[in-house]
């Protein structure tokens, strides 16, 4: 039965009239995504107006497919979707690269370095002409792509006067600052960081500033805001009914007090939240109490942004391992369109009533898109993502060395497998069996899933003691995997070969960086969350530096997994598993890069028979799953229809 569906756009939604015919409309309305029934509620009763939609071209293929040819289109919507669809053969040219008549002017007269740099990369090229075409976009570049050239590259060529960047701490000043005075030295910056009055200062300079164009950087943790909560109704504010108002009770509102008032007052002209999965992986709205107050900040900073402007999330993992986190971070670009977790979730994975709420994809603990083209298709106009090895096929790709992890599939990832020393054999299963341990130094126990994990973790890397506090452990030797370590260091000792060695534990990376320094004699830096911007730059500066005969640096996997170049590594040791993967494909990127074309080899130690193996089955899962977010290319579409 084809009801008849009117529909047209008041600019900010798709509207539309459906005849009742004894219910069915109702129903067959909120088969298309995002519906929502809008009622006049200043009059008694209240009077039913129509359904609204939000205002995207996959609700208008949506209300296609279920209406047919009783949908009936008004010129207004008509208009709207012929933009639309232009836009999105542009977007496509930029995925396959397509750049025949393409020109970036402004970006030739004020950066002509920058705009050299990225004539040798074509990718760099498609990826600044899909931000442009897009405004609102996920760069998600692997890693060492070079997605900060980019996202220079499309300010300047959006004519960006007010330009906001919100990065790890770490990466104000060796990432942002550098690179846009190297690259675009016409671009004011001003850096907000240090004290509380320094950064205030920063930001009075840059108010005064009168450069045609100017960028603000802070890191993410200035972008917090408390969520408030007012009821519109309620005497202050209060809600009378607490926190279970009424379906018919008036809306509450969110406003947000922000840690930084300035970035939340100023209109912007872009706003790039670099690493963007730090801030905005989540599937939590502005309504929900469990939003971070990052997060919140970030949603309302958002809001100021200037009709026209750019709205950038960069990360090479937008989805943190979970594809439905992925939701958050096109929320904050698309508010419009990705207004409701919920109804995004039922969309692409399914919700089911569970005993204490909804459950997505029936309870799976990894999902995955019950519909891969409608996935696809979703993601298509907001998501940009290229491997090395689609962008760079003359870099090598990195090359994992060991065994395959599953003797019984030869084809597995691979990793370096180690039996424990006996000591630590013997505090790993004790914790294994009973949660608890007796070392040398006196019984630790766990308290709670996460704990004894932990501590299993800690156990299958070196033998412990009781360090300062009843519950903290300190690494000591013997351990299996440092003795491997000293091995592998001293054959390449004097050789000049860099090696980078990387761990969870900074107490580890402190252990590893003694060791070798006591028995070999070299020496060692190391960068954890303790060290200081100034001698993070140091580092960097001596191990980049090939005249240096500093050749081990050993890094916290957080502090230095993001944001830092140490390409002149062709070796990276490993010392244990995360527990998301895209911990270590950040981690990996740092010595496996575009601005240096060379084999890279990573070594991953496990302990065999410990919780090792199954965190690397695990990350390996993860990898699996969150490589089926990335929008395919048209044509391997259209190829691999032709070969099913």
């Amino acid at each position: 039965m084809n009801l008849k569906a009117i529909v047209t756009t008041d600019g900010k939604r798709v509207l539309a009239k459906i005849d009742y015919a004894g219910g069915q409309g109702p129903r067959r309305a909120k088969n298309v995504p995002g519906a929502r029934a809008d009622w006049d509620k200043t009059v008694t009763p209240n009077v039913f107006l129509g359904w609204s939609y939000p205002l995207s071209m996959d609700t208008c293929r949506a209300l296609r497919a279920e209406f047919g040819d009783g949908l009936e289109i008004r010129p207004a919507l008509t208009e709207w979707a012929r933009v639309e669809v232009a836009k999105e053969r542009t977007l496509e040219e930029m995925r396959e690269e397509a750049l025949t008549n393409i020109s970036f002017p402004r970006v030739e007269q004020e950066a002509p370095a920058l705009m050299a740099a990225m004539l040798n990369r074509k990718y760099q090229l498609a990826g600044t002409a899909f931000i442009l075409a897009g405004k609102q976009v996920i760069l998600g570049d692997d890693p060492g792509l070079g997605k900060t050239l980019q996202a220079l590259a499309a300010v300047i060529e959006n004519d960006a006067r007010d330009i906001l960047i919100a990065c790890r701490r770490t990466a104000v000043r060796t990432v942002w600052e550098r690179e846009t005075m190297r690259w675009a030295p016409g671009i004011a910056v001003f850096v907000a960081q240090g004290a509380r009055s320094e950064r205030e200062q920063a930001m009075k300079r840059y108010a005064a500033s009168r450069a045609r164009r100017k960028m603000l950087i802070v890191n993410i943790e200035m972008t917090r805001a408390k969520r408030l909560e007012l009821c519109t109704v309620g005497p202050g504010g209060k809600c009378p009914f607490g926190d279970r108002p009424p379906r018919d009770h008036p809306r509450h509102t969110y406003p947000a007090q922000p840690d930084w008032p300035f970035l939340h007052e100023r209109k912007w002209d872009a706003i790039i939240f670099d690493e963007s999965h730090n801030l905005l992986a989540s599937t939590a709205n502005v309504q929900s109490k469990r939003i971070t107050q990052a997060r919140f900040g970030a949603v309302h900073i958002r809001r100021q942004l200037r009709p026209g402007g750019l709205a950038i999330a960069m990360s090479g993992t937008p989805f943190r391992s979970k594809l439905e986190k992925g939701w958050g971070t096109l929320n904050w670009l698309r508010p419009d369109v990705f207004g409701s977790y919920w109804r995004w979730a039922e969309t692409f994975f399914g919700v089911e009533q569970g005993r204490y709420g909804k459950i997505v994809g029936g309870g799976n603990k990894v999902l995955e898109p019950r519909n891969s083209v409608a996935w696809d298709k979703m993601l298509r106009p907001y998501y940009l993502r290229r491997t090395k090895a689609d962008a760079a096929p003359d870099l090598p790709p990195i090359m994992f060395a060991g065994t395959p992890i599953d003797p019984k599939d030869p084809e597995s990832p691979c990793y370096v497998q180690l039996d424990m020393s006996p000591e630590q054999e013997k505090a790993y299963r004790s914790m294994e069996n009973m949660a608890e341990a007796m070392l040398e130094s006196g019984k630790i126990t766990a308290t709670g899933t996460l704990a004894e994990i932990t501590r299993l973790r800690q156990f299958a890397t070196a033998n412990h003691v009781h360090g300062e506090g009843r519950q903290h452990l300190v690494p000591v030797l013997p351990s299996n995997k440092i003795e491997w370590l000293l091995d592998f260091i001293q054959e390449r000792e004097g050789t000049g070969q860099k090696v980078v060695i990387a761990s969870s534990f900074s107490s580890m990376v402190e252990l590893a960086a003694e060791t070798i320094r006591h028995q070999l004699g070299m020496e060692v830096l190391t960068l954890t969350g303790a060290t200081s911007d100034r001698d993070r730059s140091h580092l960097v500066a001596r191990f980049q530096d090939i005249n240096d005969p500093l050749q081990v640096v050993c890094l916290n996997r957080d502090a230095g997994g993001e944001s830092i170049t140490l390409d002149a590594a062709d070796e990276m040791v490993v010392l244990d598993m995360p527990w998301v993967s895209d911990r270590d494909e950040q981690l990996f990127a740092r010595i496996h890069r575009v601005s240096r074309v060379h084999k890279v080899e990573i070594y991953r130690l496990v302990s065999t028979g410990t919780i090792d193996v199954m965190l690397a089955g695990l990350n390996d899962e993860q990898r699996a799953v969150v490589a089926k977010a990335s929008p395919r290319k048209l044509s391997e579409m259209l190829k691999n229809a032709a070969n099913g």
